[in-house]
């Protein structure tokens, strides 16, 4: 009787004969209606270490369709994207103002201009036609970029080998662009896919937003903020496998964070303050015998002079201010107006706190010419979303030093406030209580490194199992969802 129960055992801990069925069998059989709790318990369970590859699954089909069939410049500053990608494809690395940019860029925009200011505009196969058939004329007109051009290449490198492949091979302007995004955006899949497969505590947060509307429509454009979120996701998910594993980088990973670092401060100068991660205790090799905080004081220093001296020069070139509905701005009276009005920053905080909604509308999405909204329904369901991922983020498994806490909250908080400081400055005009040019799409790299501090309340593995399912399900829906929105939007009347 023993050996016949042990033979039993064996049989069902492992493959079963076919045929063989018991009543566990037929609980969870498709025809009784049931699934087997371990057999879900096992999905759960696999479902965090799997979102790589849902990323990829979810996100490449997205991208694909987002640079195919979003009409020409429309997403934020597209069109002032392409030409500094146009200008870098010449060799003109530094850009200043603006440049001389080919006449066909012109043209192109020219068929669009029915979608520039009114919803109402739809794509006209006229006009795609025509655009269609519009190719690099080698003629240039200048043109000024300056929100633009002031930006170094290290955003724009795939963008501008896209437009010279185009140019080379004789592409029209169209097909030119489509190369651009397709090259952008999978350089921004391929590295938060990399990011999302070495992050431990941050990864539910960072998956949830890289799919989100915003997002997906930035790395389906020529915009440098696919790069620039990508690479912050890639460098946090560095810190957050250090967090979670306990020992320091190799000098192999410390270069890759603090290049990665660097071409994210580059792009958006307030992100320097992320840089204060890399004094996180524990999180760089040490240099022999000296005290452990030196090596990261002095590779954030370089860092930071480094920044330093592009912005510095891209700013003393740039002879055009930026104008708003609301007047011309300038940084040099801006700060005179502070010092001498020092409580014009809080009054223009508190205005600005009547506008979270729209800011955290444009942190999930807000498509087109950010003129494009999703409904209002969406918005409530992925709002809710972000909370489980940031819930299950709290109840990860493993425990964050109080002093990381400290760091990664505090560089990103700073952040925060350096890109509405930064706005008010340079963009908003001299003594204006109303703050100009702030956009949720700001936030995304922010929130996702944020993310990676965010403290452990209670660890709960099924917690964490359960919120990683809801974020999933949810992020379904967007998969599904978005492509009508830009259907609805630009080619149904």
């Amino acid at each position: 009787m023993a050996v016949a129960n042990e033979g039993c055992e064996a049989v069902s801990g492992g493959e079963k004969p076919l045929g063989l069925k018991n009543a566990a069998d037929e609980k969870s059989s498709p025809r009784s209606g049931f699934i087997n709790s371990r057999s879900m318990g096992s999905w759960l369970a696999r479902l965090p270490s799997m979102l790589p590859w849902i990323f990829l699954l979810l996100g490449t089909p997205t991208l694909i369709f987002l640079s195919v069939c979003t009409p020409p410049f429309q997403s934020p500053d597209e069109v002032a994207h392409f030409e500094r990608s146009y200008q870098i494809s010449c060799g003109g690395l530094y850009g200043g103002s603006g440049g001389y940019v080919d006449r066909g860029i012109d043209e192109v925009l020219s068929h669009y201009s029915q979608l520039r200011f009114s919803t109402k505009g739809r794509v006209t196969s006229t006009d795609e036609a025509a655009s269609a058939s519009v190719r690099w004329t080698g003629q240039t007109v200048y043109r000024t970029f300056a929100n633009t051009a002031v930006y170094p290449p290290t955003g724009y490198f795939l963008q501008a080998l896209g437009v010279a492949l185009g140019r080379i091979t004789g592409l029209s302007v169209v097909n030119t662009l489509i190369l651009s995004r397709l090259l952008n955006g999978s350089f921004a899949i391929i590295i938060s896919a990399l990011a999302l497969y070495w992050c431990r505590r941050g990864k539910l947060v960072m998956f949830a937003l890289l799919l989100m509307p915003m997002t997906m429509s930035l790395f389906g454009s020529c915009s440098q903020d696919a790069s620039l979120i990508s690479i912050t996701c890639l460098a946090f998910s560095l810190v957050s496998r250090q967090i979670s594993e306990g020992f320091p980088l190799s000098l192999r990973m410390t270069i890759v964070l603090a290049s990665a670092l660097l071409i994210v401060s580059l792009g958006r100068p307030p992100y320097v303050v992320l840089l204060l991660v890399l004094l996180i205790p524990g999180l760089l090799p040490r240099w022999g015998k000296k005290p452990a905080w030196l090596a990261g004081l002095s590779l954030a220093g370089l860092l930071t002079i480094l920044i330093f001296i592009w912005w510095l020069a891209a700013y003393s070139s740039t002879k055009v201010a930026p104008r708003t509905d609301y007047g011309t701005a300038n940084v040099r009276m801006q700060i005179l107006h502070i010092f001498h009005h020092p409580g014009v920053l809080p009054a223009v905080m508190r205005g600005e706190s009547h506008h979270i909604h729209i800011y955290a509308a444009g942190l999930i999405g807000i498509l087109g010419k950010l003129n494009t909204p999703m409904p209002l329904p969406y918005y409530v369901v992925m709002g809710l979303m972000l909370l489980v991922a940031m819930t299950g983020e709290m109840v990860y498994r493993s425990r964050l030093r109080i002093s990381a806490t400290v760091f990664i909250l505090f560089a990103t908080l700073s952040a925060v406030a350096g890109v509405f400081l930064t706005e008010y400055l340079t963009w908003t005009p001299v003594g204006s209580r109303i703050l100009e040019g702030f956009q949720g799409r700001y936030l995304i790299p922010l929130v996702i490194a944020g993310s990676i501090g965010l403290p452990r309340l209670i660890p709960s593995e099924r917690g964490y199992r359960l919120s990683t399912a809801v974020v999933v399900l949810c992020q379904l829906l967007t998969f599904f969802y978005l492509p009508k929105v830009i259907i609805d939007r630009y080619y149904l009347r």
